[in-house]
């Protein structure tokens, strides 16, 4: 019950093997439910004080703001239909990206990192966050800078956090939240923002991406047109993963994968791998750095052994470059920093995987469209000489 109505996340369960060898008398599912059901029902927001308060914002035209996270995915239709009959502008986070489309006039896209989204956030009159925690790395600063009201909508009791601005709590699904506003607002509300001024600051914010860590912009607009629209994303710590859950569109939501939080090297791989088996035959994509990908280049075997036709993007700068360019910021010398890499097409091939090496990004994108048709994994190699070609 837990894991199908509460915050969607992983859970650890730990049985001992004493535990396990024991006998154990039948018993009722329901009869263990009962009191699970009856705190997580003293948890939730009412009904009638979520309705009492969206009939207050909305008894006028307010300039509405949403900003969604990762607990919205899954309910894009009732999302889209919030956002159209609001006549809203949006954010997402990073795993929020995709409820609402990328390329929706009124989408501000998945830059709440960038410093002058505050400047976007205090113009609204009413900002509501609908399942996401707004994490440290959603914003990578203190304070949200809302100046209006604060809505923040998280089926986790624990998801919110005093520290990034005064906000009104609603403890309530995310989708049970937008349907209820849906409700309330039963008619589509006059426009407030101005698409070409939304237009202009993710311009500025491409380009932001684009002077933080050069030229990689590039080849995530060439691998958004090699992959179909429903292709499902695991990315690595990398540059290449920085800036592509920035500037890469994405259409449909809970399709971008990324170790937030603890920052896990070596992730992408095997995950791909777990969620190529999920998929039902539908694409999914790998994206590495040269240090992560030697955490668990080893998982190469098991792609092989499972005939996926997994394209794995190797991003190689030959350092650690995030590192060393905070480093560099911080007024530290460098050190320990440049790898000492291997052959990484030999390797692949060395597991039985194909490689190649696209020299330019005409070549890169043919590279990962074939990559699809394979029964097995293809490492996809490229350095920064792919954008002198």
């Amino acid at each position: 019950l837990e894991f199908s109505t509460k915050r969607k996340r992983p859970k650890y369960i730990q049985v001992p093997i004493p535990l396990l060898e024991k006998k154990i008398e039948k018993y009722t599912p329901k009869e263990c439910y009962s009191e699970l059901e009856t705190q997580m029902a003293d948890n939730r927001t009412p009904v009638s004080k979520i309705n009492q308060l969206l009939e207050s914002i909305f008894s006028e035209t307010p300039k509405v703001l949403f900003i969604f996270g990762g607990g919205a995915s899954g309910c894009e239709e009732s999302a889209r239909r919030v956002f159209r009959r609001t006549s809203a502008a949006c954010f997402s986070t990073y795993s929020g990206r995709g409820v609402i489309r990328s390329d929706d006039p009124l989408n501000f896209g998945s830059y709440l990192a960038k410093r002058s989204s505050i400047d976007v956030i205090s113009e609204a009159e009413i900002v509501i966050a609908v399942g996401t925690s707004l994490s440290e790395v959603d914003l990578w600063r203190d304070s949200l800078g809302v100046t209006g009201r604060f809505i923040w909508v998280n089926i986790d009791p624990e998801a919110f956090s005093d520290q990034i601005g005064v906000h009104e709590k609603i403890v309530c699904d995310s989708e049970v939240f937008l349907n209820l506003l849906l409700k309330v607002v039963n008619t589509d509300l006059d426009p407030k923002w101005d698409k070409k001024l939304i237009s202009k600051f993710r311009k500025k914010w491409e380009n932001e991406a684009d002077l933080e860590r050069p030229g990689i912009v590039e080849i995530c607009h060439a691998l958004r047109k090699a992959a179909p629209d429903n292709t499902t994303f695991f990315s690595d710590m990398t540059q290449f993963s920085y800036v592509g859950k920035e500037v890469i569109p994405m259409s449909l939501s809970n399709h971008w994968h990324h170790p937030y939080g603890f920052g896990t090297l070596g992730y992408a791989l095997p995950a791909a791998i777990g969620g190529a088996l999920g998929a039902s035959g539908a694409p999914v994509i790998a994206i590495a750095g040269d240090y992560g990908f030697q955490y668990t280049v080893q998982e190469l075997a098991t792609a092989v052994e499972l005939e996926l036709g997994l394209p794995i993007i190797l991003w190689d700068n030959g350092k650690l470059k995030e590192i060393e360019d905070s480093m560099r910021k911080a007024q530290i010398a460098p050190n320990a920093v440049i790898a000492k890499n291997p052959d990484f097409c030999k390797l692949a091939e060395a597991y039985g995987a194909l490689a190649v090496a696209p020299p330019d990004i005409k070549s890169f994108i043919v590279c990962v469209q074939d990559a699809f048709k394979q029964n097995k994994p293809t490492l996809i190699y490229i350095t920064e000489k792919i954008l002198s070609k």
